[in-house]
C-alpha cells in the first residue's frame, strides 16, 4: 500500500472505524463501532495494470498452466517471473521442501 502525501487529517481517517476498549468507553455521546480499519482487499486486486479481458485471459492461462503442472508432476509449483526480450516470462517451477 502507497503511503499518499498532502492528505487532510479526514482523508488520513477515511475508512476508520475506533474499536470500543475501556480507554473510550466513557464518551457514550460519540459515535464508536467495534470495528478496525477496512482492509484494502480491493486496491490491491486492481494493482494489474490490465483491461479486464486480458486479466480475464491471463487468470485462465496460469490457472491451465498450473492444472497441468499438478497433474504431470504431482507436486506444487512455485511461479518464476522474468523478463527477457521485451517480454514476460512467468513460469512454474518445483517447490523447494524446507527441512
Amino acid at each position: 500500500m502507497k503511503i499518499r502525501k498532502n492528505l487532510s487529517d479526514e482523508d488520513m481517517l477515511k475508512g476508520y472505524e475506533e474499536e470500543v476498549s475501556f480507554e473510550n468507553a466513557i464518551y457514550g455521546d460519540e459515535p464508536v463501532k467495534n470495528k478496525k480499519l477496512k482492509t484494502a482487499k480491493k486496491a490491491e486486486s486492481k494493482e494489474i495494470l490490465l483491461p479486464d479481458e486480458a486479466l480475464a485471459k491471463l487468470n485462465r492461462y496460469l490457472l491451465e498452466i498450473s492444472m497441468d503442472w499438478f497433474k504431470n508432476t504431482k507436486g506444487e509449483a512455485d511461479w518464476k517471473v522474468y523478463k527477457e526480450d521485451g517480454q514476460i516470462i512467468i513460469k512454474p517451477a518445483a517447490v523447494k521442501k524446507k527441512a
